[in-house]
């Protein structure tokens, strides 16, 4: 591998570093949204491809299991940030990983919701969308889409009647 290979390499690492730095971040972020008295974190993925390449089944999975303590109901979240569209539109996933996320979501038979902070920084995203699984039928969306489930970024988590607000 030559100079400008290696300088690439760096580049490539540096930035997937930077990119699991960020979804860890928000992570965070999200799940501090969810009231201690209200919710409890059942599961919370540990993401364990992003230390090789292995597939690893649980990672298929969402980020967060979250049981809303009143009423022991069970729900799923996945959490994503982005800083921008592209082409117009908000890249959430990949294809293989959208089929994923469905085959949970029919196995499980629990409410699963995307959370996507946009824009500024991961630990306090400029907006966000809590966007039910079903209403995100594509890796990217239009806005005409995301945008009828944005949510106050800065205000906890709310649950009524199996939707997460």
């Amino acid at each position: 591998m030559g100079f400008f290979g290696k300088i690439a390499k760096v580049v490539e690492i540096l930035t997937e570093d930077e990119s699991v730095e960020k979804g860890n971040d928000f992570e965070k972020y999200v799940a501090d949204l969810f009231d201690n008295r209200y919710f409890s974190i059942v599961q919370w993925s540990t993401d364990i491809t992003r230390k090789h390449d292995k597939f690893v089944e649980s990672d298929a999975g969402p980020d967060l299991t979250i049981r809303y303590v009143p009423n022991n109901e069970l729900f799923y979240v996945e959490c994503k940030f982005r800083s921008d569209l592209y082409e117009g539109k908000l890249h959430w996933s990949n294809p293989q990983q959208l089929k994923r996320y469905q085959g949970f979501a029919r196995e499980n038979r629990h409410p699963f919701f995307i959370a996507i902070g946009f824009g500024g920084d991961p630990s306090d995203p400029e907006r966000m969308f809590c966007i039910p699984l079903e209403e995100a039928r594509y890796p990217a969306l239009y806005p005409s889409v995301f945008e009828k489930f944005e949510r106050n970024p800065e205000k906890n988590f709310f649950w009524k009647n199996g939707v997460l607000k």
